[in-house]
């Protein structure tokens, strides 16, 4: 739920000959054809509801077993194919009402916007393309996590030595430099359950050599016709020894709820502290 990704392949030589050069290279099991489009497209896309309202309980471990806690609400909106969500924290007070306001365009080509709000500082801040990669409130998940990966920054192969009859695999790879500094991701991996169009897990390779996040949700349930899973898990390594985690558990959740159109505006995220 936080983290609603899709991802676009345009087949380039030039740009596998790029990641060839960084380690990424394609495997023989991989296929440069439009099923993986269709398939992170029918994820992105997949029915979540008019509008919605979820409680999200967060417990974050560092490498010393020294464990924090979070409580978040989370509100999202479509408009039309263009989809407007609010997060904002509950607990601890001293981070009550610190906040991200997203719009998710459907436009291809335009960017997402995103707001950021810190109590502290009293004011609002639009996040830019070079903050994407930082992490939101100690947690594993970045600001374009939370935001969402843009289609057409990606390549995507399927790899189908590793799909199987219940998941199929998707390998993303950015399509620029640029877009390796934006997110901070060099490649990304998912495991689709094409059945409800979730994705199950998800791998993915940071810009510094050795660090890698392991994503996994578990325990799906449909209300309401949305498909949501019980608790999600983001692991932070560094050459395969874990370093920090994150994990998510839904709490209460309502689909289709009257939600005001001023709620998703700057001045409704400031509104969130109150």
């Amino acid at each position: 739920m936080i983290a609603m990704l899709c991802l676009k392949n345009v087949v380039s030589a030039t740009f596998i000959a790029f990641f060839v050069s960084l380690g990424l290279g394609v495997s023989s099991g991989l296929h440069a054809d439009e099923e993986g489009f269709r398939i992170m497209t029918d994820v992105d896309n997949r029915y979540r509801g008019d509008s919605w309202s979820m409680d999200v309980y967060l417990l974050l471990t560092d490498e010393n077993g020294r464990e924090r806690e979070r409580t978040l609400r989370m509100l999202g909106k479509m408009y039309g194919d263009d989809e407007r969500t609010l997060t904002y924290v509950r607990a601890p007070s001293r981070l009550r009402g610190t906040g991200i306001l997203t719009y998710d365009w459907a436009e291809p080509g335009r960017n997402n916007e995103s707001w950021l709000y810190l109590p502290d500082l009293g004011r609002v801040t639009r996040l830019t393309t070079a903050n994407r990669a930082d992490y939101f409130l100690g947690t594993d998940f970045t600001y374009g996590d939370l935001e969402g990966l843009e289609v057409e920054d990606f390549y995507y192969e399927v790899d189908s030595e590793l799909s199987n009859d219940n998941e199929v695999v998707v390998v993303a790879t950015p399509k620029s430099r640029e877009i390796v500094d934006k997110y901070g991701y060099t490649k990304i991996q998912y495991w689709v359950d094409t059945e409800k169009d979730v994705y199950t897990k998800a791998q993915y390779w940071l810009e510094n050599e050795g660090w890698i996040k392991y994503y996994s949700q578990f325990d799906f349930e449909q209300i309401d016709g949305v498909w949501l899973s019980g608790r999600e898990q983001m692991v932070m390594t560094r050459n395969n020894r874990r370093v920090h985690s994150t994990i998510l558990t839904r709490g209460e959740v309502a689909i289709n709820p009257d939600i005001p159109d001023n709620t998703f505006t700057t001045n409704g995220l400031e509104r969130a502290a109150e």
